[in-house]
């Protein structure tokens, strides 16, 4: 599956869809995916047009534009589908195409292929296949990152429709909430479905809403593992982060703490967060390290040498605030022409700059809205030539 910018079918052919939830112009909340609080809920996309879907197994166009479907009769003895499940359907063919190649949708009879992709693909830890493009749970939560959300059916609709639109890997933490969004995972998804990664942390205490303190006393990252592994209720936590080392403690001692709750069998991989490959190098000298969480994204680059060091070391890298959180992207206004010329968002054009950017990238971008995580997955089938992307860099660098 491909993203294209103009339709190939002739315009009689073409077919577009109204997004349920979107006018033709709508705006994308900034604080949805790393940072900010509610009342900034008001920026979203701003450009006039989403992707263009091109399927290949029909070469049929899809737009989310402005048009809706004409109304037809229903025919007899064949199954009335609405405009809602018609665009779901695309959507979940399009991650599994992502995920699996087309076999995962054709069989492996199929011309068009019989393996999957392995670009959209990476094994944390070399044993734990996830789709590159994740979902970061942070935002399901209350503002402020702080208690329930005001609408708990509606966080669980988005942990279960991510699941749906084939993602594996779920990243959260004990301070989200704290507590509330390893809870509502649990609530969403247990029994957990074959195959599904949850990554969780723990290492910042949280004494008010926006306010995070770390804490890398062994004690207390011990209780975390385990308070952890009851909420989420599991017995043994795939991916187990370090949120933050702390100053005042050893991180030699923080570090040895999660190495005897992995010996126990409580964490399988562990991995850390906000670190130079100095402290990365350091870490590895007391356990394996599997993965590094930085704030990376195509406007802002502090953390460059460090996916540069996880490329060489092949540690997976996933950039917390992919799209800017809540100071957007720097570059916003240099790539709005250039999404816009891909029948794209800026958001969109962000997400796929990062798979793009690396192989080692695990982009986990956040959300509280269904109609914001379907856009974002539409994000992974965005693909540009090298000269475009290198014309996007340029742009960014300039802003």
């Amino acid at each position: 599956m491909r993203i294209i910018s103009q339709p190939r079918c002739g315009p009689t052919s073409k077919t577009e869809i109204t997004h349920p939830r979107l006018s033709p112009i709508s705006y994308r909340s900034q604080f949805e995916d790393g940072g900010g609080s509610k009342a900034e809920a008001e920026g979203r996309y701003a450009s006039p047009r989403l992707l263009c879907v091109d399927s290949v197994c029909c070469e049929r166009t899809l737009g989310f534009m402005g048009e809706k479907f004409p109304k037809k009769q229903k025919q007899p003895g064949l199954p009335h589908v609405t405009r809602r499940t018609f665009l779901g359907t695309t959507l979940v063919s399009g991650a599994t195409l992502l995920a699996g190649g087309s076999s995962a949708i054709f069989g492996a009879s199929s011309s068009t292929g019989t393996s999957a992709n392995p670009d959209s693909m990476w094994k944390l830890g070399g044993d734990l296949p996830v789709n590159r493009l994740g979902f970061g749970a942070m935002r399901i939560t209350g503002d402020g990152i702080w208690g329930w959300p005001a609408d708990r059916a509606k966080a669980i609709k988005v942990l279960k429709r991510a699941h749906e639109l084939g993602v594996n890997l779920i990243d959260t933490a004990d301070a989200y909430g704290p507590e509330v969004s390893e809870l509502l995972i649990a609530e969403a998804l247990h029994p957990y479905p074959k195959g599904l990664v949850i990554a969780t942390k723990g290492g910042l205490t949280r004494p008010g809403p926006g306010q995070w303190v770390p804490n890398g006393r062994p004690e207390y990252l011990k209780q975390c593992v385990d308070k952890s592994l009851k909420r989420l209720r599991l017995d043994r936590i795939d991916l187990y982060q370090l949120h933050r080392i702390d100053p005042k403690v050893p991180v030699e001692d923080s570090l040895g703490a999660l190495k005897e709750m992995q010996q126990a069998g409580k964490i399988r991989h562990v991995g850390l967060s906000e670190v130079s490959p100095e402290q990365i190098e350091r870490a590895r000298k007391i356990l394996p390290i599997v993965s590094v969480q930085n704030q990376y994204n195509i406007g802002n680059r502090k953390w460059e040498n460090t996916l540069v060091y996880c490329e060489k070391e092949r540690l997976g890298f996933m950039p917390w605030s992919p799209v800017g959180g809540n100071r957007g992207l720097n570059s916003e206004r240099g790539l709005e022409a250039a999404a816009k010329d891909h029948s794209a968002t800026v958001y969109q054009l962000a997400l796929a700059w990062l798979l793009h950017r690396s192989p080692v990238m695990l982009p986990i971008p956040g959300t509280s809205s269904v109609a914001h995580l379907e856009e974002n997955m539409a994000a992974a089938a965005l693909k540009l030539t090298p000269a475009d992307w290198k014309m996007i860099d340029a742009l960014a660098e300039r802003a």
